[in-house]
Parts: structure tokens; sequence; C-alpha cells
């Protein structure tokens, strides 16, 4: 190892509830193996799982370890501990890894509270509390406002995946005294071109050209608007094809099953596809092979999807918000969010018109990625 080689702790945990965290950080340790050898840190893996090591091995990175996240406490500890919260609100007895263990310890914001005693950069990927509570639910929006306020009136690190993010915190917390850094991500895909499209195509029953929409089934993804562009068209006599991927579970699957429900009563079951959670890699395959790439969310942090479609040079069709303009401004038209109407003309010009692709050198965003990650790091 390169004497002075950084040590950067990475809270990670595997998990297809929120596959866009999962992604995030597998897509970091990716882009970080661009650096100069002298540059790279060396990643610890904080896990209560060692498996979410092997997740993170499979990018090749070089310098890889593991750390266990979970302390034992025995019997007397834990009682003293309740008393010692009961008083003052905090534990009196704090367990923590060994001392040069890591250097800074990198997660999302809301799981690095519990670590006490390191220096800790916290990851915001949006403000969503402050814009769509309901989509969250009462307890979890209020409790998210509170770990932002703790941050924001603390000498805490905060790094936000966007500039759109940075301002909406400096607005809602313009006293705020804690340091922050904007560092936007780029994804690396995976070799996902061994597989064929026609064996795809087939295993999941598409048969004609399609548009694709792959997202979470969270109520913000807005899903709905992008059926209803489907059935306007449909009404005007013109077939079109939408696939959709995604954990349909999320949140308890009643949004899945609200769309489904739509899709069935107004004979679009031939138009709105559901695949449900599949393949990165299958994934891909559809991606790169559909007409086009639908991002109707009405709120993003940065967009993986997004990211997945610049990184192979599809064309976009972006619901109009100030971070998909921060995100892209080549190879991409914007509609209204609510307004299937303006999306269903879009989604007609992009099947009777082809869009010229404007090619980009991908990889220099995964170095200034890897660049500005290590800035945030080497910066205190």
């Amino acid at each position: 190892m390169v004497a002075g080689r950084k040590k950067v702790g990475l809270l990670f945990s595997y998990s297809e509830k929120w596959i866009g965290g999962s992604y995030y950080f597998m897509n970091l340790v990716n882009a970080l193996t661009h650096l100069d050898d002298d540059k790279k840190p060396h990643i610890v893996v904080v896990s209560g799982n060692e498996s979410d090591l092997e997740v993170l091995k499979k990018t090749d990175y070089p310098y890889l370890s593991y750390a266990y996240s979970e302390f034992h406490y025995n019997i007397v500890e834990r009682i003293v501990n309740k008393l010692s919260r009961t008083l003052t609100s905090k534990n009196i007895i704090q367990k923590s890894f060994d001392k040069g263990i890591f250097d800074v310890l990198f997660g999302y914001y809301e799981e690095l509270f519990r670590f006490e005693n390191y220096r800790k950069i916290y990851w915001i990927p949006d403000l969503q509390d402050k814009y769509y509570p309901e989509y969250l639910g009462a307890g979890v929006a209020a409790a998210r406002m509170a770990s932002h306020k703790r941050l924001a009136y603390s000498k805490a690190e905060v790094l936000f995946s966007s500039n759109d993010s940075k301002d909406d915190f400096d607005r809602f917390y313009p006293d705020a005294i804690c340091k922050n850094y904007v560092v936007q991500f780029a994804v690396t895909l995976p070799d996902f071109e061994k597989l064929r499209f026609e064996d795809v195509a087939k295993k999941f029953n598409i048969t004609q050209p399609y548009f694709f929409s792959p997202n979470q089934f969270w109520s913000h993804k807005n899903h709905i608007t992008v059926i209803k562009a489907v059935e306007l068209l449909k009404q005007k006599g013109i077939e079109t094809t939408v696939v959709f991927t995604g954990n349909e579970q999320t949140g308890g699957g009643s949004y899945a099953k609200e769309l489904k429900e739509y899709v069935n009563q107004n004979g679009l079951v031939n138009n709105c596809l559901f695949l449900g959670f599949i393949d990165r890699n299958e994934q891909l395959v559809l991606m790169k092979n559909a007409r086009a790439v639908i991002q109707p969310s009405l709120f993003e942090g940065w967009s993986t999807v997004v990211e997945d479609a610049k990184c192979m040079g599809k064309y976009l069709i972006l619901s109009d918000m100030k971070v998909h303009h921060e995100q892209i401004d080549e190879n991409v038209c914007f509609f209204s969010p609510s307004n299937s109407i303006e999306l269903a003309s879009i989604i007609n010009n992009v099947v009777n018109t082809e869009r010229k692709i404007v090619n980009k050198n991908y990889k220099h965003n995964l170095i200034t990625f890897a660049n500005n990650f290590m800035k945030a790091v080497n910066s205190n």
C-alpha cells in the first residue's frame, strides 16, 4: 500500500428496496478505479454482512477490506446505557472501531448518526421531505427534516449529488453552519452487451418497438402520466408500447397495483408492460434497444436512470425539473410532469422523427466524479 493512502470507510448495504442507493456506492467505487494508483483510497466496507464486500469486489477495485458495523453490548452495558439515555439522551458507554481503521466514514446521512468519534461525510441525495412529504409518510418526512436540521446547525460535513439539492438545503436552512460539497455522480455499466436483445425480448414477450421507463414504484415517480399519454395516443389510433421495470413491492405494493388496475380498466394491457424487478444486465439491454428512455419523476436528487442513458448514448424524455436540466442538456427533450397531452405529443414525434444523438466522452464524467469525491475526502 502506498504510504499515506487515504482510508475511507464506506457504510454500504446492498438492498433491492432502494436499489438506486446501492448502485450509488457501487458506482462510486467503480469511478475511483479511474484515479492514478497513488490517488486511490483504501476502501473499508462497513457493513453488517460480509456479502456486501463481495458485491463491491465485483468492481475489481484493488484496495478493499471489511469492517463489521455492529458492536456488541453485554447486559450490564445495555442497562447502563438505558439509564443514561433516560437521563441525558445519550449512551454513556460507546463502542467504536479500532483506532485508525479509516480516516473518514462516508454513507447515507440517516445511517451515520450512530457512529461516534469519527470524521464523517453525510450523503444527502435530495430534500424530498420538503416538497412531497405525503409520498414518504408523515413519520418518515418528520424524521428526515429533523436529521437535516441537526446537520445544518452543526459542524457536520454534508455531500449533495446536485447543485439543485444544495440550493434547496441553503434555502430551507439559510443560517446553516455545516460544511458542504456537491459531487455529481456518474455510472459504470456492467458488460450487458453479452446478452442478445432477441433473447431478452423473447423472455419478456416484447414483440414490438417500445419506450423504456425504469423506476422503483414510488408515487413520486409519476408512472401514471406516462400511462395516460399512451392512452391518449391509443384513443387516436396510435399504438405505442412502454416497458416499465422496477420493484413493484415498493411501499407495500399498493401504488403498482393501482397502476395495473388503471391499465386493465382502460384496455392498455398490450401497451404498458410491467416486468417487475429484473436483472441489471437485462434492464440495460432493454434500455439500449428502446426508442427512447422516459423519466417522468416529480422529484429527483440526481437520477441513475438519466446517467445510465447518458452513458450509453440514448435519447431521453424527461420531466421538466431543474435537476434534470442540470444533469443533461443534449440528446433530450422535456415535458411538464403533469401534462400527459404534451408527453403524448413528444412520444409521437420521437416515433416519427429520427433523433440525432450527440456523442459524448462519458469517461470524463467518471473521472470528475472520482476527483470531486476525493477533494471532499481530502478537504479536512
